[in-house]
């Protein structure tokens, strides 16, 4: 039941990614040597790449960071694991620029 949820929600999130990106840009197969800007909704306070969406399990909607959702999606069982190890808030970009949602630039830093 589970990976049905996860399957469906991934199709609809890709969808979101397409649309809010830069359509030159890829965030998960673009690289690492230039950033791919999120051009939807933020948060309020520290102006970290957002969406909301129902998370699978939950039954009201909240908001969530991009990058998060990126690598729960696209990054390999290795990194996954890696960065679910870290506190759960956005992922640090080695680039410097919170905007970013190149999956190439997630970093393992702990701010």
């Amino acid at each position: 039941e589970v990976l049905i949820q996860l399957a469906k929600g991934t199709v609809q999130h890709s969808a979101v990614f397409t649309r809010r990106d830069d359509k030159n840009d890829d965030p998960i197969l673009g690289g690492d040597e230039k950033c791919v800007y999120w051009y939807g909704d933020v948060t309020k306070d520290d102006l970290q790449a957002a969406i909301r969406m129902v998370k699978p399990g939950e039954q009201s909607e909240s908001v969530t960071y991009v990058n998060r959702v990126l690598a729960f999606i696209f990054a390999t069982d290795d990194s996954f694991e890696k960065l679910m190890q870290l506190p759960k808030e956005p992922f640090r970009m080695s680039c410097g620029d919170q905007l970013c949602v190149n999956l190439a630039h997630i970093s393992l830093a702990v701010s």
